[in-house]
């Protein structure tokens, strides 16, 4: 069996595994359908390697199942958390098990806040929001943390700004719960569990203890190995682990960490908190050159300092000139260096005490700029903004067809300037101008971004050579670390040995074995003696469409994506995508168009469009733009004619509409949902327009009623959206009023006269049509509704109301619109406070923050509305969009359904009324919460009632 690959040669029949496994976990648990085991695969690295077969699991139970059928047909075995992972350590061959979307969320915090309890899949920032009030943190910081996954973090030891080589994971673990290739289970903060697990394993845990007491005799050894990880490194296995602690269970619990998958699944992680600093204070020191930047280091490792982040002059010049940027950076010298400086206390005077510090330790060495610190988050933000911008600025604007790949290596704080000097001038040898480098000075770990491309063979030679003089640089003339915070990965697997040396490296492989003799566990990562592993299976960026090139496969979008849990991400559809245009581009046109029909359902018809994407994404693209272009292609004459019907009649359509709706709570009323669902299930598959039938399906809307005007009055146009016109209450609403009746009371009350457009149901935003990719009438629909309110409004001398958020949005996205337009959460929340203080207020309500509140930026206006009229708010975590799309809602009810699984679950019984600012939003929340979601007019108009 050979140590690189761990799996034996003979041929696994992956369809007996597939059979295997389904009887093990139910058939929706495992697939092996081609596109999904593709899109599923891509991780942040610059490897595509697709397994065989994908298992998403939420129990233990479910990986203890999956290992054994791996055991029985010697299958090797990939484990996935987020996948945001940059060295190839998330991609493998055989069966990947991916975390699910349901499970391994513990995060239970200890009584004295010392402690912090995660499941695998809990994400970084979530587990510090939960932390943040109690002024305790967990140690690890990477910059992803908002959106990868404690099983990750701990598997890649990652770490980030602050966090350095003092409060990572190897050295903030409490305990962890394993389970082992062998199907064994063990908690390491349990004795009972290690009572058990002695029982089972004796001679792995007396081969472990005798390998420790070998390298704590081996006096050299024992100092090679505290020298190297004085300094950032997550090169090989945490061998400092053999020399750290002498008990088996501790020596485990520390060499899972940074692992990477290839000892054990990690169920959960106890971390011991880090503190939260209160205070903070942020500094930019522009150096004229890096020799002086670099010199800054030494003096600056104190406790004033909990991060240095270094800039180049490549850096400073990618991003001077940009959005947000500071102006003066145009006016640097060439050659320049900026040293990012950040203190932290718990009270304002040790931060002045700290700032203070800082500026005089340094003050030895002349700066372009004067140092001065800033308490001011508006300020600081900026400068951090710069040090952030840095990979989303590179990585966007690289030329189309590239790869994005961004190293990391550690050094000597003394060598950071040398060592500098000579990474650039490896850019300019190899072909790479357009590299830059940047990074956490501090613990000496510098960061480098080059964008190859991956075309031809000799695009892979150019970049083979580069990573071998990196190698030589980093090792054998600096001595210093391949990877300080990324993981191994397939990346740098074939230079553990030529950085460890051969007896260091044989511990490692002996460790390996130990845990998993039959080399199943994400076999050819970490240890692996193939020298060109690093350049086999390398991604090819096909070019797809403006909207998504710069998509980087950092899986960033997926916490958001309403669709994930159901099918794909942002980020799994443009590969898709990507590979489409691949076999394209080769002449493969039949296997093309196979894959574009088979992706159809999960790439183009289940996105939603909600573009959060664009929110999370840090290069901007747009998912959603682009499936709305794609759908445009695919229109049919006949489908066209048909929008082009419903935008020519919308009055009429939208009235019939209505009455539908209410003919069917008619029906259900005398027949049941029985009866009534038959009789729509019929409908859908004689004509795509038939919704799906729900008993808590909403009645038909009315219009808004207009008012004889008067000029005393102030007076504001008033506009009812699509949704609220034609969805008028729920069986579960306790209003049976309608939106339009509600705001037009509630605008009254405040003294305006409300003004209606007389043909309001012939008129849209065009939305409707844009979802389906129809722009023409989209586009003449918006047109038509904005002149319309224009005439009302005289010339711009009143406002208008719009009382849906992607209506307003839609409306407000184009230039075109002359006149005051805001939408009814902010006219609320910026004139009707104030004239309309509350009579009464809820108790405890649900409030929802959606896709377009987050675009717009109002979801600060949401809840302090919310607040004003309820007692206690209730905000729902992790849902960001209700998936139900506009009208979409109707026929794909598994988005909604998928998106919104959890809200009725993080519902406190007492909560039975939830507000949102969009009716079909309301209407999907309303189903999937079990209570009433209405607008927020409703909340504030029962509210303001004058008492009787």
């Amino acid at each position: 069996m050979s140590s690189n690959i761990g799996v034996s040669e003979v041929s696994i029949d992956y369809q007996a595994v597939h059979q295997a496994l389904q009887a093990q976990l139910g058939e929706h648990a495992v697939t092996d359908d081609p596109v999904r085991r593709f899109a599923w695969s891509t991780d942040g690295s610059y490897f595509r390697i697709v397994p065989e077969l994908v298992v998403r699991v939420n129990q233990v139970e479910e990986v203890e199942k999956t290992l054994a059928v791996a055991r029985q047909f010697q299958a090797p075995v990939t484990f996935r958390a987020a996948g945001t992972s940059l060295s190839g350590q998330a991609v493998g061959d055989g069966i990947l098990v991916m975390l699910g979307y349901d499970g391994f969320r513990k995060l239970e915090i200890s009584e004295d806040h010392s402690k912090i309890a995660l499941g695998a899949a809990v994400i970084g920032a979530d587990a510090n929001a939960k932390l943040k009030p109690l002024d305790r943190k967990i140690g690890p910081d990477p910059a992803t943390l908002a959106s990868c996954m404690v099983g990750g973090i701990v598997n890649n030891n990652a770490s980030g700004m602050c966090c350095g080589t003092a409060q990572n994971s190897y050295q903030t673990i409490d305990s962890a719960k394993l389970l082992f290739a062998d199907g064994s289970y063990l908690d390491t903060g349990d004795e009972n569990s290690k009572a058990a697990f002695a029982q089972t394993h004796p001679k792995l845990l007396d081969t472990l203890t005798q390998l420790a007491k070998e390298t704590q005799a081996d006096e050299a050894l024992s100092q090679r190995i505290r020298h190297k990880f004085s300094i950032k490194n997550t090169t090989g296995y945490s061998l400092n682990a053999l020399v750290d602690f002498q008990q088996p269970f501790d020596i485990i619990n520390h060499l899972v960490v940074g692992s990477e998958g290839t000892l054990a699944f990690v169920e959960e992680v106890t971390y011991r908190t880090v503190e939260e600093a209160r205070f903070k204070a942020s500094a930019m020191a522009v150096f004229f050159n890096m020799v002086d930047a670099a010199s800054a280091i030494p003096p600056l490792k104190t406790d004033a300092v909990a991060a240095a982040e270094l800039l180049d002059w490549a850096s400073i010049k990618a991003v001077t000139g940009k959005p947000g940027m500071p102006e003066w950076l145009s006016e640097l010298p060439e050659g320049a260096a900026i040293l990012l400086i950040e203190s932290r206390a718990n009270d304002p005077d040790t931060l002045n005490d700290y700032t203070r510090q800082v500026t005089e330790a340094i003050a030895h060495i002349q700066t372009e700029r004067p140092i001065e610190f800033s308490s001011d988050p508006a300020v600081f933000g900026r400068y951090w903004a710069m040090r952030s911008g840095l990979f989303p600025i590179i990585g966007g604007e690289r030329p189309k067809g590239t790869s994005v790949i961004i190293e990391d290596v550690a050094f000597r704080v003394e060598d950071l300037a040398n060592a500098a000097a000579d990474l650039s001038a490896l850019f300019l040898e190899h072909g790479y101008p357009e590299g830059v480098i940047y990074g956490h000075a501090l613990d000496g770990n510098f960061h480098f971004i080059i964008t190859p491309q991956f075309r031809r063979k000799s695009d892979v030679e150019q970049f083979d050579r580069f990573m071998q003089a990196v190698a030589e640089l980093v090792i054998n003339k600096y001595d210093g670390s391949m990877k300080a915070e990324h993981g191994t990965g397939r990346a740098v697997a074939p230079f553990v040995e030529m950085e460890w040396g051969e007896q260091a490296y044989g511990l490692m492989k002996a460790i390996k074995a130990l845990f998993d003799p039959e080399g199943l566990l994400n076999p050819g990562v970490l240890i692996n003696d193939d020298a060109e592993v690093h350049i086999q299976r390398i991604k090819e960026s096909a070019v797809v469409d403006d909207w998504v090139d710069r998509c980087i496969e950092c899986g960033f979008c997926e916490k958001t994506c309403p669709t994930s849990a159901l099918n794909m991400s942002p980020r799994h559809r443009i590969t898709t995508l990507r590979e489409i245009a691949r076999l394209e581009q080769a002449g493969e046109q039949a296997e093309a168009a196979k894959m574009r029909e088979a992706a159809q359902y999960d790439v183009i018809d289940t996105c939603v469009a909600c573009q959060l994407c664009t929110i999370a994404c840090p290069v901007d693209n747009n998912m959603g733009m682009l499936v709305r272009k794609l759908r445009s292609t695919q229109l049919t004459s006949t489908a066209q004619r048909v929008l082009d019907f419903q935008a020519d009649h919308y009055g009429s359509v939208n009235s019939v509409l209505s009455t539908g709706f209410n003919v069917l709570s008619g029906m259900h009323k005398f027949t049941g949902s029985t009866v009534t669902g038959a009789i729509m299930s019929l409908g859908q598959k004689i004509s795509s327009e038939v919704p799906y039938w729900d008993p808590d399906f909403p009645k038909g809307g009315t219009l808004p009623k207009p008012v004889q005007f008067n000029e005393d009055r102030p007076t504001v146009v008033y506009f009812a959206a699509c949704g609220g016109r034609t969805f008028g209450a729920t069986p579960k609403d306790p209003d049976h009023r309608t939106l339009p009746e509600v705001m037009t009371t509630l605008l009254e009350r405040a003294g305006y006269q409300v003004r209606v457009p007389d043909n309001t149901r012939s008129l849209c935003c065009g939305q409707m049509w844009e979802s389906k990719g129809d722009y023409k009438n989209a586009d003449a629909k918006r047109r038509e509704m904005i002149d319309a309110l224009e005439i009302l409004t005289e010339g711009g001398k009143y406002p208008v109301i719009v009382d849906a958020l992607s209506c307003t949005k839609r409306t407000l996205q184009d230039a075109g619109v002359n006149y005051t337009m805001l939408d009814a959460v902010e006219f609320i929340h910026d004139e009707l406070l104030d004239k309309l203080p509350p009579v009464q207020k809820k108790g405890q309500v649900a409030l929802h923050l959606g896709c377009t509140a987050s675009h717009m930026g109002v979801n600060d206006k949401l809840e302090a509305i919310t607040r004003a009229f309820a007692e206690d708010v209730v905000r729902p975590a992790g849902i960001h969009c209700c998936g139900f799309a506009g009208e979409k809602g109707l026929y794909k009810p598994e988005i909604n359904a998928s998106a919104l699984r959890h809200l009725k679950e993080q519902l406190p019984e007492k909560v039975d009324e939830g507000y949102y600012a969009n009716r079909m939003c309301e209407v999907g929340l309303t189903r999937h919460s079990g209570i009433s979601y209405r607008h927020l007019a409703y909340l504030v108009e029962e509210c303001t009632r004058p008492s009787a």
